[in-house]
Order: structure tokens, then C-alpha cells, then sequence
């Protein structure tokens, strides 16, 4: 069978598999087994496929059509413009965080020039880092600055640190295990706190895509009071933790801007709170500066 064709037919395999984006993620599979581009495949679409790639291919396409995710399959998920390792300890990062780096970037051009270091001695926390991608990417954008990047799974740090190491982030992180809610945090050592913590309610659970139940992690995923106890956390953390001024930046539910805002305010340790919403107009990301009383 030619490349061409194949691609044609998986496409439609996958449409009434009902997986999204079919002709994508046909391509993507594609790649992964043969080692093209999107391009590539286009260019080479009279290439003959042998049958020992059929297989594979075959196999592959099989694994997503029974709902397996694609980072699963792939191994890796693109973030920040950058290919993280996935596993399944891991969350699969999702588009939407993107704009925590985004609010997060800014908030360090900020302390910057309020603390007039140009990012040198600055250090930021990611609490709950998973694959890292969060605490990584913060780390490579940030040259001068020096990442923890903490997490209560030991499977999820190796994950990390495998990243940092093909990212050529690892002199710029350190790897900690611990629990966001004892985190072991010196006092006001930090500028930045970043966190995309577990925020779905276990009786949202019916609300969960089947895929995502039955391959992520769910501790990564529920939190209890409501889906707020380890956003809550978090923000007792940050009150010990960030310098006077410093930044809490946080991935919530998109139900969840008020809740969160409520917390903040109920913690006398923040002020200048601020939510942000992502590209589907849902609250996603709320902010807050650490008081310098």
C-alpha cells in the first residue's frame, strides 16, 4: 500500500473511531513509525509501504482507535513549542496551561526590575510538576533564574528529570519530592510560585473524559473540598515561601476564578489578585502578589 493511501484510510478508521482530529493525528502516527514530517509524508506519498511498517503502523492505530491517547502512543507531547516526554504517572500537557508560562513570563519580567537583578539570584517553585513541563520550560525561558520543581510522585520526578536532562535544562532545576500540603519550602526564599495542581471534584468525575479516567492518573487529577483543597495548598505554601512581592501563579477549573479568589483573599499573606482567561474565554489562571508586610 502507498503512504498516501494509507493515510487516506486511516483517517477515515479514526473518524469513525471518533478519535479528534483524525487526518492529524493519522500523520502524527505516521511520522512516529517512519520518521517523517508532515511534509515528508506529503512529498513521499507514492512511497510503497513495507509490510514490517504496515505492522507497526497497524498496531499503532489500533492502540488510539481503542482510546488510548496519542502522547501515550508517541511518547512525547509538544509544549511551549518544545517535545516533553509523557508518561502514564504524568498529565499530559494541555494547550491551555500555556498560559500560565505566558502570565508567568510577564510576572518575572516584573520582579526583574522591581528587585534589580536582572533574573540572577531569582529562584521560582512548581509544585506538582508532573512531567515537568510547567517548572522546565519556566526555567528555559528564564536563563538566569534556578527552578525547584517538586512533586509527590517518584515516577512523575523521574519523568522530569528525564526531561530536564534531554532539555538541557538540568543545571537550572532541582527535583524534590514532597507534598504540596507539608512542602518543604525554606521561608521567603522564592520570587515565583507556579502550580497547576489537582482541581476536579471527585463528583465531576461523570464530567471526565472516558479517555482521560482511564489513562492519566488520577491524582494528578481530584482534589477534594469541592476540587479546592489542593489549590488551597498551594496558596498556604506560597504565603511561607515567596519573598515580599514575590508572584503565586495558578491553573484552576474554569469554574473555579472565584473560588480561588476567595482563598486569596481569606489569606492575609496576598493582595493585587488577578484572573485571566484562556483562549476559549474560560477563567483559568488567577495571580496574586505575596504582601511586603
Amino acid at each position: 500500500m502507498k503512504l498516501r493511501q494509507y493515510l487516506t484510510e486511516t483517517a477515515q478508521t479514526l473518524l469513525k473511531a471518533g478519535v479528534d482530529s483524525p487526518r492529524l493525528c493519522a500523520h502524527v502516527l505516521v511520522s512516529h513509525v517512519l520518521g517523517l514530517d508532515r511534509i515528508a509524508c506529503v512529498v513521499q506519498g507514492e512511497r510503497e509501504l513495507l509490510a514490517h511498517e504496515l505492522d507497526s503502523l497497524d498496531a499503532l492505530v489500533g492502540r488510539r482507535t481503542a482510546g488510548e491517547p496519542l502522547a501515550h502512543i508517541t511518547g512525547s507531547k509538544e509544549f511551549y513549542g518544545r517535545d516533553f516526554l509523557v508518561t502514564p504517572h504524568t498529565l499530559i500537557p494541555r494547550p491551555e496551561t500555556e498560559l500560565l508560562i505566558d502570565k508567568a513570563l510577564e510576572a518575572a519580567g516584573e520582579l526583574e526590575s522591581q528587585m534589580g537583578r536582572q533574573g540572577t539570584g531569582l529562584y521560582f517553585a512548581d509544585l506538582g510538576t508532573g512531567s515537568g513541563c510547567i517548572g522546565i520550560t519556566l526555567a528555559l525561558e528564564l536563563p538566569h533564574w534556578h527552578g525547584l520543581l517538586m512533586d509527590i510522585s517518584g515516577n512523575a520526578l523521574e519523568t522530569a528529570r528525564q526531561n530536564a536532562h534531554r532539555l538541557n535544562a538540568q543545571h537550572s532545576v532541582a527535583i524534590l519530592n514532597g507534598d504540596m500540603h507539608r512542602a518543604p519550602l525554606a521561608h521567603g526564599a522564592y520570587a515565583m510560585l507556579v502550580s497547576n495542581p489537582p482541581y476536579i471534584a471527585e463528583d465531576e468525575r461523570s464530567m471526565v473524559m472516558g479517555e482521560v479516567l482511564a489513562y492519566e492518573p488520577h491524582s494528578a487529577l481530584f482534589s477534594p473540598h469541592e476540587g479546592m483543597g489542593h489549590l488551597e495548598a498551594v496558596i498556604k505554601a506560597a504565603g511561607s515561601a515567596l519573598k515580599p512581592g514575590g508572584r503565586l501563579l495558578l491553573e484552576h477549573g474554569a469554574a473555579q476564578g472565584a473560588s480561588t479568589r476567595r482563598l486569596l483573599r481569606a489569606n492575609n499573606f496576598f493582595e493585587d489578585t488577578e484572573t485571566h482567561r484562556d483562549l476559549a474565554g474560560f477563567e483559568r489562571c488567577t495571580m496574586a502578589r505575596r504582601t511586603c508586610s
